[in-house]
């Protein structure tokens, strides 16, 4: 089987090749409106634990919430913080942990809410789109 077409690519049988049609192409994202969102905070201590960053509600477009797709997370601070991502409002996945200095990068997620969660004094920025 010399057909040059073929190479690279894995296909159930050898008749579907015969026939199969294959176009590469990079995926363009629908959803990048121009909308943006920032937070920031020169201080977070305990007492602004745990705090929500309500994505969604911030990123409003014609009365209905739009979820954040991109964007980032800097600690700007001398101390960690937890950050958690919610795509629906209420179920949060994982906690990482974000050191002094670090960036989250929110690229390709679904974002709804973010909540962040004091573990030493410290700063924060983001930028959500």
């Amino acid at each position: 089987m010399n057909n040059m077409a073929t190479k690279g690519k894995k296909l159930n049988s050898i008749a579907q090749d015969e026939h199969d049609e294959v176009s590469y192409r990079k995926r363009v994202a629908s959803w990048m409106d121009g909308n943006s969102v920032s937070y920031e905070d020169a201080s977070f201590v305990s007492g602004d634990s745990p705090t929500v960053l309500p994505v969604a509600t911030s990123l409003r477009i014609d009365n209905h919430e739009v979820n954040g797709h991109d964007g980032y997370f800097y600690n700007d601070g001398e101390g960690d913080i937890k950050v958690e991502i919610s795509y629906n409002g209420t179920e949060y996945g994982g906690q990482h942990t974000i050191k002094p200095g670090e960036i989250l990068i929110l690229t390709g997620l679904n974002i709804n809410k973010l909540r962040l969660t004091w573990v030493s004094d410290t700063s924060y920025r983001a930028l959500i789109v």
